[in-house]
């Protein structure tokens, strides 16, 4: 029996000095499984400072919420946000980004909305393949700028001011005033009406910069009786000093009003003054929609952050929706980018406002709705929801 003893103890013994000597072996066997279970991290950049904050904050928030939702963990790995600031500004943005890619190693970046930063980034990203779901809206994402890796969950400019314009369009208009940023989403939402209404029934395109503060040198070249409305292609802060400058120059209630996009966005109502009152708009959210999905997302928004959502926090949200799904279905790979970017391909996720997707060029596709701004129950400013678009996809074909 002692000798069987002895025996097992010296065999035990060399077990454990083979294992000893070994163990650099065993533990690069088992470093591939640590990585993969560490966290996912996401870089989520947006202008929480600037002239657009008003947006930026909200869909960061929309974000946070839809990651708290899942508890922070897909397919058994936590997840990490890694925050950022753009302020808006092209430069900011880069050297944001490059942080996140390279000091904070994110596996892809959920991020920004001002088309300037994103044409900035673009490059930047596709360089370095990581995978980017954008909210930016500048067309070249999609197309110039065209990246296997490069995802806009938002529509294009062409795609927004084509769907305003019929819109208009449908309501009888055939001439029209147009102003808009000077930049690329203005000069291309001008582009986008110009095809649907002619060139020539478009009069006196006006560009004011970002955060101009007097709109007296545009507002006094516009003439009730010469067009059906004015087409308006502007926006964050600059939507309410616009519409509270075209009421105080006399021309509310005689010369229709129709804001492109998100013009009066929810987050942007509570500054608009009560003359913005039956301002038209055509896009992706209405937020007193009345179905479970919306009520709950508003729900949900509200009690967390004591705010009405609107498009950028319906935009922030659903991306990062889409972003959730992907990840599941790779069974939380986030490492496998290449399986990340066909999984994104192929999501189609049932929101606050029906399905989206993305199309064969990684850009949004999506419902429109009509909206109206109307005087809501408690007094304040709301969007009322008007004929509804279904599946609206970027015009690749009017605008290659």
């Amino acid at each position: 029996m002692m000798i069987k003893q002895r025996r097992a103890t010296g065999l035990a013994a060399a077990v454990l000095k083979v294992a000893a000597s070994a163990g650099l072996s065993l533990m690069a066997l088992y470093a591939p499984h640590a990585t993969a279970q560490a966290p996912i991290r996401i870089g989520v950049m947006f202008p929480i400072t600037g002239p657009i904050a008003a947006q930026g904050a909200p869909e960061r928030d929309a974000i946070k919420m839809a990651f708290e939702e899942i508890n922070y963990t897909v397919a058994g790995r936590k997840i990490e946000l890694v925050y950022e600031d753009s302020a808006g500004k092209p430069d900011t943005g880069l050297t944001k980004i490059k942080a996140l890619v390279e000091r904070d190693k994110v596996n892809l970046l959920l991020s920004e909305l001002v088309s300037s930063v994103g044409a900035a980034v673009a490059p930047y990203v596709a360089e370095q393949k990581v995978p980017w779901v954008s909210t930016v809206a500048l067309a070249s994402l999609t197309r110039t700028q065209k990246s296997p890796y490069i995802f806009r969950f938002v529509p294009s400019s062409y795609q927004y001011a084509t769907a305003a314009a019929m819109a208009a369009k449908r309501r009888g208009w055939k001439k029209v005033y147009f102003i808009g940023w000077n930049a690329p989403p203005g000069r291309e939402s001008l582009e986008a009406v110009k095809k649907v209404f002619g060139a020539d029934n478009v009069l006196e395109p006006m560009f004011p910069n970002v955060g101009t503060p007097d709109y007296a040198p545009y507002l006094t070249k516009m003439e009730a009786g010469k067009a059906d409305g004015v087409m308006v292609a502007l926006w964050g802060a600059d939507s309410p000093r616009l519409t509270r400058q075209f009421a105080e120059y006399g021309l509310a209630g005689k010369l229709p009003f129709f804001g492109i996009a998100s013009f009066t966005s929810e987050e942007l109502l509570g500054d608009m003054p009560a003359e913005a009152a039956g301002v038209l708009s055509s896009y992706v959210y209405c937020g007193t929609m009345d179905t479970p999905e919306n009520h709950q997302f508003v729900d949900a928004f509200r009690n967390r952050y004591k705010a009405i959502p609107g498009s950028y926090s319906y935009m922030g949200y659903m991306a990062a929706r889409m972003v959730i799904q992907a990840l599941k279905d790779i069974n939380g790979k986030a490492e496998d980018r290449e399986a990340f970017v066909a999984a994104l391909h192929k999501v189609q996720t049932k929101g606050p406002m029906g399905m989206v997707s993305f199309d064969e060029h990684q850009g949004m596709v999506s419902d429109f709705y009509d909206l109206t701004v109307r005087k809501g129950k408690d007094g304040k400013l709301e969007n009322a929801c008007g004929e509804h678009i279904a599946q609206v996809r970027d015009p690749y074909e009017a605008f290659p």
